[in-house]
């Protein structure tokens, strides 16, 4: 007997909407957390997986939890 598949796990990244939500631009994030400007273009995409120590860095900044920016979740279904 088969068993069913099981859709993989995914980051959901939270991290533009809770800026956004915050009123804090990226250039204050940038400013807050000393991360290169380009780490930071890439912390922009719905896709972002950053590293453990980036995520706590970000958080620190923003005083929120890293699983508050980045949530893991299961991918829909195609």
């Amino acid at each position: 007997m088969r068993m069913p598949r099981r859709r993989p796990w995914a980051v959901a990244n939270n991290l533009p909407a809770t800026l956004e939500r915050l009123g804090i631009s990226w250039g204050e994030l940038g400013r807050r957390t000393l991360l290169p400007p380009r780490l930071l273009a890439r912390l922009r995409s719905p896709a972002a997986n950053p590293r453990l120590v980036v995520a706590e860095r970000v958080a620190d900044a923003l005083a929120l939890p890293v699983d508050g920016l980045w949530i893991l979740r299961r991918r829909e279904s195609r």
